[in-house]
């Protein structure tokens, strides 16, 4: 520590041994360059997964929502109330025409 209070960690002492080559001189372009090309294709790579994932996401929504059974639904439920509705007279002519057969034979 130094008198201001700081760390003066550039300055070494002669305890230390030789002093080491400085690290990172020299950029090496190859080095840069695939480091680009990697993020780039990672990048890349990363956004044809979320394409993909959101296509497979959004052909199961749109299944459940457009190509449900409810207009079906409405339908047999009407369908339902009319058949209920003619149950009686449907009976009655089931009854009349099984009686006909009967005494026909």
């Amino acid at each position: 520590m130094s008198a201001d209070g700081h760390d003066n960690w550039h300055q070494h002492t002669s305890a230390e041994g030789v002093p080491q080559a400085e690290h990172g001189a020299q950029a090496s372009a190859k080095a840069l360059g695939l480091t680009f090309i990697f993020m780039v294709l990672g990048v890349l790579f990363v956004i044809i997964v979320l394409k993909v994932y959101f296509d497979s996401y959004m052909d199961s929504y749109r299944a459940k929502i457009d190509e449900n059974t409810q207009a079906a639904a409405d339908f047999w439920h009407e369908k339902q109330d009319t058949l209920n509705e003619m149950a009686p007279a449907v009976r009655i002519a089931t009854e009349q025409v099984i009686a006909e057969y009967a005494s026909s034979n």
